[in-house]
């Protein structure tokens, strides 16, 4: 596509200072010579671009360009950069280039194959490539700076074998330290050949026809390559949107735009969140943008400080410039956005000053105050335009006083408009196309009655102002939607007829009584005020409500009527309702959401219906149950309604004693057939002996014990307390007690348990996960407790077979719990060694003498005895 001369004359601009940073300082920081690009313009000669004399730098790259001669290149004496690659020059006249005495670059790659370069300046050197074919590169040549010594080691070899990193690096280094290198193009030239390799890796490819490079914190070295046209072509080709969001960018907009030209596919840009400025140079002349397709564009959150200079591609249709710290629309925005149709500008800053024609002579010492603005703008209105087809504008949070005289008459066709948060106390005259229309979070006491004019409306956003009245007569006829909330209005009694939502919450309304029937209403919201009962007749003048906000008022009782029966959602939260009675609420059959939190209702009968019935209706949602809550009887207040024991049963006396006698019958059967199937006489049998055990008291006990030891174990460990421990001990000559042999035939269980513990010296309790699980081991531990406390002596001794995990003693082994963590017990090892010692500190255990419990509670824990 051929572009008009002089068009893109930033384009080197961006080269020289956003694609590789250090290629070029400025000698005079406070001025900027002119840059030209002309390339893609199918040129054939230097001559036929008529370049300015004053450039500094020239791109006459990709063209169609034979020959340079000597005249093509008189009076550029302050020319430093000119790139003539990708063209077919096949000769160059001798000294053409002699009277360039400032030229540092000259880029002659991807030419003819028999270009021939000679008679060559002392300043200039000539450094050929070995693989790129026909390109060569000159170079100014500094004898004693080591800039210059640019190796021609650094061949289209390297670029292809070196992974996405290195290559990055290796170019990023000689574009630092190469002052000849200031085209990035000139660099990639002499280093790739475009048959050499299929490009880096540090393309990225995107994904369904989006580039996601958001979140990547880039640097504008490393968005310049991936980017790159010459090595990424196929994936930019394929890229609809770019995403570089969220990535610390730094640059300016011109420079960014320059990265994309490639992209010649792109429909939607999100640069939001980065630190992109806007341009110095004003090119508002030679703006133009071979974009065809770009339609979105965000650039909020940046400091883009002003829009005077913005140059962008004027395809698009929706930009986003919100929280970019732009204080005013310059007159020639209009002019280069007029395609737009969405513009985002929220969270800036506008500030509006009145500027009169002429000042009227006043009196000495009079003081005329215009206009009170935090800034003052000597140049009037800071909106000094807006684009004509701009269909949605959305300007909340700027700061705004009033809109300028020309915006009603300008933006014809605008049907979105967001002015929320501002400073308006005025509604301003708007135009009548206007369909949204949103003007919260302001300071407008009242609607004028050339509101009304507003012909399309039909969705009215005010709330948080100060309107007082409400006067449906200036409203327009197709309003749906209005939202008039956190005002101070005192009464509801008409609204407009085509009215679909209403929200009036959070006003100081009494009492709601529309003064006639209003069929199309469908959403009233009427929350947070001062409504202290309905009328009896409410229901009816509104058939067809069906979401009903009442919540945060003064209601104490909804009589019958006074809902409409067509609500599918109503809110009754935070009043003052003490009861909800099927007389009001079983009228709404197509109700299904109900919200009923609130702390005054009565928990009597009279709440029975709500609790028992409405509460478990599948067909209606009950919000906020969980939060209702009594206030009578005071013996309940505070607590849930849920709670309640408002039950048949409580409410009927004599369904009450029907339910308590059979009950009783019921209760006396279950006692009678359990006692009969699960032996019950014999538990009780049982029992009895425990308590005799318990409260038995020895006046005579027997001196000389029988039995040096009774063994309590449980039966899963019977093979080894009779194999090993029996049979150890009674070899070493103890006398033990063994249930087995030793009980007395004909005996209850528990006597002879009792027996044998009262006449033995100790008791071994073999302790594994089986013995807690016995209960007959538990008889045996509580028992040998009782003897303990009856005798004031320590006779216990505890032996581990195995590991009780901390959490495999049960709740009733109680006193097990406290005996392991006050008692020294021998722990089993299947070790031989340990055995030994085991062996020998039981005999020992067993051969001492009771000492007194006081005196063993009292004395320092030990170890357990075992053997490491």
């Amino acid at each position: 596509m051929r572009i008009l001369v002089g068009s893109f004359h930033f384009y080197l601009i961006s080269f020289l200072f956003s694609r590789a940073n250090g290629f070029l300082t400025l000698r005079t920081p406070a001025y900027v010579s002119p840059f030209y690009n002309y390339s893609y313009l199918n040129l054939s000669s230097l001559s036929e671009a008529q370049a300015p004399k004053t450039a500094r730098a020239l791109n006459f790259s990709h063209n169609i360009i034979e020959k340079v001669t000597r005249s093509d290149l008189e009076g550029f004496d302050v020319l430093e950069v000119l790139d003539l690659s990708y063209n077919r020059i096949k000769d160059i006249e001798p000294g053409a280039f002699e009277s360039l005495l400032r030229l540092i670059s000259v880029n002659l790659s991807f030419n003819d194959k028999k270009l021939l370069v000679s008679g060559l300046p002392p300043h200039l050197k000539l450094l050929p490539t070995s693989k790129a074919s026909g390109s060569v590169q000159l170079y100014e040549y500094f004898e004693k700076s080591s800039e210059a010594a640019l190796e021609p080691s650094a061949s289209a070899e390297e670029l292809p074998r070196s992974g996405g990193l290195s290559v990055l690096q290796n170019l990023n280094s000689r574009l630092r330290r190469s002052p000849g290198n200031l085209l990035r193009r000139a660099e990639k030239n002499l280093t790739v050949s475009p048959t050499a390799t299929s490009g880096p890796d540090f393309c990225t490819a995107p994904i369904n026809g989006v580039l996601n490079l958001s979140h990547s914190q880039l640097s504008e070295e490393e968005l310049t390559l991936k980017l790159d046209p010459d090595l990424c072509q196929v994936q930019l080709d394929n890229t609809l949107e770019l995403d570089i969001s969220h990535s610390d960018l730094e640059m300016d907009l011109l420079s960014l735009f320059i990265l994309f030209l490639p992209m010649k596919n792109v429909q939607s840009i999100d640069a939001s969140y980065n630190k992109l400025t806007i341009n110095i140079l004003d090119v508002e002349a030679i703006c133009k943008f071979p974009f065809s397709k770009l339609v979105f564009l965000n650039i909020s959150n940046n400091p883009i400080n002003s829009l005077d200079t913005l140059c962008l591609p004027s395809t698009i249709k929706v930009i986003d410039l919100s929280f970019t710290n732009v204080s005013q629309i310059p007159p020639n925005f209009a002019k280069k956005m007029f395609n737009l149709e969405h513009m985002y500008v929220q969270g800036n800053h506008f500030i509006y000053t009145v500027r009169p024609d002429a000042v009227p002579t006043v009196p000495p010492g009079t003081v005329r105050i215009n206009a009170i603005s935090l800034v003052r703008n000597q140049a009037g209105t800071p909106i000094e335009s807006l684009p004509k087809k701009v269909k949605y504008l959305k300007m909340s949070n700027c700061s705004i006083v009033e809109l300028p005289e020309w915006f009603v008459g300008t933006m014809e066709e605008l049907i979105f408009l967001d002015l929320s948060s501002n400073w308006i106390s005025v509604l301003p005259d708007l135009p009548t196309s206007l369909q949204h229309l949103d003007i919260s979070n302001s300071d407008i006491k009242i609607i004028p009655p050339r509101f009304k004019s507003l012909s399309n409306l039909t969705t009215f956003n005010i709330q948080n102002n100060k309107i007082s009245a409400l006067h449906p007569e200036y409203f327009p006829s197709t309003l749906t939607k209005c939202d008039i909330s956190k005002n101070k209005l005192k009464m509801l009694t008409d609204v407009p007829e085509k009215l679909e939502y209403l929200n009036v919450s959070g006003n100081l309304i009494a009492r709601l009584e529309p003064a006639r029937h209003l069929p199309a209403l469908a959403n009233l919201d009427s929350s947070h005020n001062l409504i202290s009962e309905l009328p009896d007749h409410f229901g009816k003048s509104l058939p067809m409500l069906k979401y009903f906000n009442l919540s945060g008022n003064k209601i104490s009782f909804l009589q019958r009527g006074s809902l409409p029966a067509s609500l599918v959602e109503l809110d009754i939260s935070d009043n003052a309702i003490t009861t909800i009675v099927e007389d009001t609420f079983g009228q709404l059959t197509s109700l299904s959401v109900l919200s009923a939190q609130g702390k005054h209702f009565f928990c009597n009968c009279d709440l029975y219906w709500f609790t028992n019935v409405y509460i478990h209706d599948p067909r209606v949602q009950i919000m906020g149950k969980e939060n209702l809550r009594c206030s009578f009887p005071p013996a309940r207040r505070g607590s849930l309604v849920g709670s309640s024991d408002l039950t048949l049963l409580r409410c009927s006396l004599g369904i009450q004693m029907a339910i308590t006698a059979c009950a009783a019958v019921l209760l006396v059967l279950t006692l009678t057939g359990l006692c009969w199937r699960f032996d019950g006489l014999w538990y009780v049998r049982m029992g009895w002996y425990w308590c005799m055990a318990k409260r038995k008291q020895y006046e005579k006990r027997p001196e000389n014990k029988p039995f040096d030891a009774f063994i309590s174990y449980s039966e899963q460990d019977a093979n080894w307390t009779k194999e090993n421990l029996l049979k150890k001990l009674e070899n070493d000559g103890f006398k033990i007690c063994y249930h087995e042999r030793d009980f007395k035939p004909g005996h209850p269980v528990l006597g002879n348990i009792f027996y044998c513990i009262e006449n033995s010296h100790k008791v071994l309790f073999v302790l594994s996960p089986s013995f807690v699980n016995s209960c007959w081991c538990q008889y045996e531990l509580y028992f040998a407790e009782h003897r303990v406390l009856n005798e004031n002596q320590d006779s216990l001794i505890m032996i581990v077979l195995e590991d009780l995990p901390p959490n495999s003693v049960p709740q009733k082994f109680s006193k097990l719990r406290k005996l392991l963590k006050r008692k020294t017990y021998l722990k089993w090892s299947p070790e031989e060694h340990k055995q030994k010692m085991f062996w020998h500190q039981l005999a020992a255990v067993l051969k001492t003498t009771n000492e007194p419990l006081v005196r063993a509670e009292n004395r320092p824990a030990q170890d357990v005895y075992e053997m490491e």
